[in-house]
């Protein structure tokens, strides 16, 4: 079968399903803007440049809607040249959220299209209205109208497309109902041979708080976490923290009021706590690093918005670590069974300080079901694929 993905950035959330069509021996093609050197076996790989590129689009300072619909048209001549060069995709599998797959049905109204929803910009969700005196996430009306508006071309994929995939439930329920009734939920999925708590070394008697996602964002509550660090630090003399991510803001805003990066103000909000020292900054870890600087945690923070919760956090859990986590849905929807995750309101005032010191007392991993952490596997991701697409996938080691 010939399989085309889509995505701005490769391979993106199709780094699994991807790769286990090209193992299947399937013919894989990969349409993208920007890749930065990453590659799968056997799946073939197309960068688009040009006029509407990522370095053009990034040049224009226009609106994430003029943006998409540019896009949109880059790809659509992306899918003139393989059909030029006589090569129909018997399925196209898009991310709906950036244009990709707005002309997938027009060019070849005989394929089948799956598109993956990553978010619906739905103004009723608690994205909105969870912290709306947070002027650091640049939500107001203004802005709620700006992604209102992205979902045009986010509608005409999904109207088009034979199936639709969310991976939690959380996002599925930001869907308009007539969305939600053709949507299945399908976890991107953990490779559970990585993260998991036979990591551990619990032998390691040194007191380690971690915190890490991709970058130091106000969505992630990466201001909140810091300004909560002095009077946790104060409690316990002996306590280390290590930031794990990119000084780089993905969702929400710089630092307005001091015209910085977070974390450079954040380097100095602590130096002018004398905590410098007790923080360290490890940047990002590469694969084999990172699993085990995550699994050796004595205790994991992950706060959040109500937004897409972030693979770290799920891989946190599968690691077992002590862990403490934003009471928020997308947060809430895996904390299932009694799993012994504390969970904390990021928005009051040294939410981290007790819970911590409470974690760190009983030190002990989470008590969290295997059988739920291998649902949220590769392997199960690709089985849930496999059944709609209509493909046979197998896993790559």
């Amino acid at each position: 079968m010939k399989i085309l993905f889509l995505h701005p950035n490769f391979p993106g959330q199709f780094k699994n399903i991807a790769a286990a069509a090209a193992k299947s021996g399937h013919d894989v093609y990969f349409l993208c803007q920007t890749h930065y050197g990453r590659e799968l076996k056997n799946v073939k790989r197309l960068t688009l440049k040009g006029d509407l590129g990522n370095i053009h689009l990034d040049k224009m300072k226009i609106s994430a809607l003029k943006r998409n619909q540019l896009l949109a048209k880059q790809y659509r001549n992306g899918f003139l040249t393989l059909k030029k060069n006589n090569w129909i995709p018997d399925l196209v599998i898009s991310h709906s959220g950036w244009g990709c797959g707005t002309y997938v049905k027009e060019i070849w109204p005989d394929t089948k299209l799956i598109s993956y929803l990553e978010w619906w910009f739905n103004p009723k969700s608690t994205f909105f209205t969870y912290d709306i005196s947070n002027k650091d996430l640049n939500i107001n009306q203004n802005s709620i109208t700006k992604q209102w508006e992205r979902n045009q071309t986010i509608a005409l994929e999904l109207a088009t497309s034979q199936a639709i995939v969310c991976p939690t439930k959380w996002q599925k329920q930001q869907l308009p109902k007539i969305y939600q009734n053709h949507c299945d939920v399908i976890f991107d999925g953990i490779d559970t041979k990585k993260f998991n708590k036979n990591l551990r070394d619990d032998k390691k008697q040194r007191k380690v708080l971690t915190y890490g996602t991709r970058g130091m964002d106000p969505i992630r509550a990466f201001p909140q976490f810091i300004k909560a660090l002095p009077n946790l630090l104060d409690n316990d003399r002996n306590l280390v923290v290590e930031i794990a991510g990119i000084d780089d803001t993905f969702y929400g805003t710089h630092n307005k009021s001091e015209k910085t990066s977070w974390g450079k103000w954040a380097k100095k909000y602590l130096d002018e706590k004398n905590l410098g020292a007790k923080v360290k900054w490890v940047g990002h870890l590469g694969a084999g690093k990172y699993e085990k600087w995550l699994a050796n945690s004595s205790c994991h923070v992950y706060l959040t918005h109500p937004f897409i919760a972030s693979w770290s956090f799920v891989e946190a859990l599968a690691c077992g670590i002590p862990l403490i986590a934003s009471n928020v849905e997308p947060v809430k929807e895996f904390c299932v069974n009694d799993s012994g995750i504390e969970l904390v309101d990021h928005r009051c005032d040294n939410f981290l300080t007790e819970p911590v010191l409470r974690v760190l007392q009983q030190r002990c991993p989470i008590i969290y079901d295997r059988k739920i952490v291998l649902n949220l596997s590769v392997e199960k991701s690709l089985d849930a694929w496999s059944r709609v697409a209509g493909i046979e996938l197998h896993t790559v080691d």
